[in-house]
């Protein structure tokens, strides 16, 4: 039985890469749109293709985990750290005098590399710290609950250092925060229990192909992270000019983790009781509860919105308790020859739906001409952000409901 110290420095590197992740999809977009001026179709169109680069290479990033020596992981491990946090000042302070969107392109692969990177090692060792069910859940629980502190460092500081300061110098200061949060995780790992060892096996892509109830796990995972992405990449439009309260964007975002952070021991317990499948409709039941009220909102009775971020963050909890668990439990022991591979599965339906969303939300948004700033032509907006998530959760659902009693064999 892990202890609770063991279990707190084993997730603690979950939080600077929760930190880094929320501002590049939820911040990015009103940066280069707002600030830099670029055409919001564009900065979609490069969300996309980076974010779809990003998905094709998590897979062979996964691979080469698996087959390096374990000596050498560490240190490769440690260098895409640097050039993360160096690629993140660059994508957030753009050079002058070069070509605006050649510089997002190249900062964003940079960063999305070494995130990826950094997250599927991390994954491959939680998952390979105990081969119990249960213990599994504590694992999960704990990175995910540091997960959801850094995500609550991401949506506060940001928000509250731009008001102060303007975004650019608000993010450039956020980012120095990023380095402190990174260096002290590094020292946290370096205490950390050792996994037991693993031995690559050449056929490690062939096992995650043929294992059917993962695949069919992945769909699951793909509609359901693309259901939570919609309304992350238009969260501050949504806010800016429908709500016109740009002032609380960073107490709505702190409300709906604080929430999903709260929640996570309540939906460890309700698992108990009713399993891991079933407790998860409840979760996806709650985010559309939330998201109903949406369509009634305007500046005039904006503060009902902290109920859409109450019951759609509590229902994130749920999200992050469950899915990477139900992994855990259909990979079982063959953690030891693939858990890179599948990790890097897993890590791929992550950033393929981050990458359809920004590649559909901001074009669609455009196209139906909604502009940053203008708030007189929103309906397609509201329809993007709260209705398309709710279509593609129902989606989730019923792939679930289809998948329940395999992964209900293997809790």
């Amino acid at each position: 039985m892990l202890t609770t110290r063991a279990l707190l420095l084993a997730g603690l590197p979950g939080l600077p890469l929760a930190m880094a992740a929320l501002p590049v999809y939820v911040f990015t977009p009103m940066l280069y749109a707002g600030e830099y001026g670029m055409p919001l179709a564009l900065v979609g169109a490069l969300l996309f293709g980076a974010r779809l680069l990003d998905t094709a290479q998590d897979p062979l990033l996964g691979i080469l985990q698996d087959r390096l020596p374990a000596k050498t992981l560490p240190i490769v491990t440690l260098l895409m750290l640097a050039l993360g946090l160096a690629g993140f000042f660059w994508l957030l302070l753009p050079f002058s005098g070069f070509s605006l969107a050649w510089q997002m392109a190249a900062s964003l692969l940079l960063v999305y590399t070494a995130h990826g990177w950094i997250s599927i090692a991390l994954y491959r060792y939680s998952a390979a710290l105990s081969r119990q069910p249960k213990e599994r859940e504590r694992i999960v629980a704990w990175r995910e609950g540091l997960s959801v502190a850094g995500v609550l460092l991401a949506a506060a500081l940001p928000a509250m250092l731009s008001a102060r300061y303007g975004i650019k110098t608000g993010l450039a200061g956020f980012a120095a925060l990023l380095v402190v949060a990174s260096l002290l995780a590094l020292w946290a790992f370096n205490h950390a229990p050792s996994a037991p060892p693993t031995t690559p096996e050449q056929q490690d892509w062939r096992i995650v192909l043929g294992d059917q109830r993962f695949l069919a796990l992945l769909l699951v995972l793909l509609l359901n992270a693309m259901a939570m992405a919609l309304p992350a990449t238009l969260f501050n439009f949504y806010v800016a000019d429908v709500l016109r309260a740009p002032d609380l964007a960073g107490a709505f975002l702190l409300s709906y983790f604080l929430c999903a952070a709260a929640s996570l021991p309540l939906w460890l317990m309700l698992a108990t009781r009713l399993g891991k499948v079933r407790a998860w409709y409840v979760g996806m039941a709650l985010a559309l509860a939330g998201f109903a009220l949406v369509p009634w909102l305007t500046e005039d009775n904006r503060a009902a919105f902290w109920l859409v971020c109450i019951a759609t963050g509590t229902a994130l909890g749920a999200d992050l308790a469950y899915s990477t668990a139900m992994v855990a439990d259909i990979i079982g022991d063959r953690v030891k020859s693939a858990g890179g591979a599948y990790f890097g599965a897993v890590s791929l339906v992550g950033k393929l739906a981050l990458a359809l969303a920004a590649g559909t939300a901001l074009p669609l948004a455009a196209l139906a001409g909604y502009a940053p700033g203008n708030s007189a032509n929103t309906g397609a907006l509201i329809l993007l952000y709260a209705g398309l998530p709710c279509a593609v959760k129902l989606m989730a659902w019923f792939w679930l409901a289809r998948l329940r009693p395999q992964l209900e064999a293997n809790s």
